[in-house]
């Protein structure tokens, strides 16, 4: 892929946390492509090293106590890993936002959020008070705040939480960046808002044709989003497909169980499909393919080498020693 089409390239990205009873590997030595104007997905469980990454390309993360080692983090062929704080301040909002999964702790509770969004345009904008007004009920009347006028007067524990997670997209696209980041958008809310929140967020995205990373532990929400899909365990990317390819014949077992554990309409033997056992301490991994305890066709190979990341074909990549659904694989 040439490198003028993409948005955002990571390249060979580690984060650790040292402490006093270890070295705590959270993520190590990831690849990540986004395109321009293209959705791309981060699936995996709680403690796979998902919001690390996203921490980690907004350089959010403070060293101490995290170590951060990255070959590249360019945003538009622009390298980042060398910015200041204070670039990445100017950066942060203008070309490049945030989505946060807690809008409670994301939000500041002792100001309105109209004041909040307000403080993007006129930070980023220069414009005045009045003119920074206008455009944050223009913005909350996009991702549809009803009575945006009055309600950009209200402060966020006045809101319901659907209501906020839209707040936190409005200020997301207030200056349309490059590249946004959501960090599991719809944490908290029930079905039907999750529904009507991640349908803002992709209009809005598809609509004004940004990038979107977008990170969860849930497949079927991305079902209708992503266009490409990175699955992550335990601080490395384990498969990258695109999302027909994947959601059709995942190679990895641990996507398989990610699919396998979605309830499906079309179910008829109404049976729950678990994944045993629980993503590995990061400061006490199992030797060889860190997945290995927890898979069904593992073989005396997966639990002393780990395997490499390796091409399947040109949109796929899968990190195992007996990939599914391909000639020797470990289901033929």
């Amino acid at each position: 892929m040439n490198e003028s089409e993409l948005m955002l390239k990571l390249r060979n990205l580690k984060v650790i946390f040292p402490s006093g009873q270890g070295i705590i590997k959270a993520v190590e030595g990831i690849n990540l492509d986004i395109e321009k104007g293209k959705c791309v997905a981060l699936v995996g469980e709680s403690g796979c090293g998902k919001s690390v990454t996203s921490l980690a390309i907004m350089r959010l993360l403070n060293s101490p106590p995290a170590i951060v080692k990255v070959d590249e983090l360019k945003l538009d062929q622009e390298e980042l890993k060398d910015y200041s704080d204070g670039k990445m301040q100017e950066l942060r909002g203008r070309t490049l936002s945030m989505i946060f999964q807690d809008a409670m702790t994301a939000l500041n509770p002792v100001m309105t959020i109209g004041k909040q969004i307000d403080e993007i345009y006129i930070r980023h904008n220069h414009l005045s008070k009045k003119e920074a007004r206008a455009e944050t009920i223009r913005a909350l009347d996009l991702v549809g705040v009803p009575e945006a006028k009055s309600r950009a007067n209200s402060f966020p524990h006045q809101l319901s939480g659907g209501l906020r997670q839209r707040v936190l997209i409005a200020m997301a696209f207030a200056c349309m960046p490059k590249l946004i980041i959501a960090d599991e958008p719809t944490t908290a809310l029930d079905v039907t808002i999750q529904a009507q929140v991640l349908n803002v967020l992709s209009d809005m995205q598809k609509k004004h044709q940004v990038s979107l990373l977008l990170i969860t532990h849930d497949l079927s929400v991305v079902a209708n989003m992503a266009d490409t899909i990175y699955v992550m365990y335990s601080g490395k990317i384990v498969e990258k497909a695109d999302k027909r390819d994947l959601f059709l014949s995942p190679h990895h077992p641990y996507t398989e169980g990610l699919l396998g554990s979605v309830p499906k309409l079309s179910d008829t033997q109404h049976h729950f499909v678990q994944i045993p056992d629980s993503v590995p301490h990061p400061m006490f991994k199992p030797t060889g393919c860190y997945f290995h305890p927890r898979c069904r066709y593992k073989t005396k190979k997966c639990e002393e080498r780990m395997p490499p990341l390796v091409k399947i074909d040109e949109n796929c990549e899968v990190r195992c020693w007996h990939p599914l659904h391909i000639k020797g694989g470990g289901s033929q």
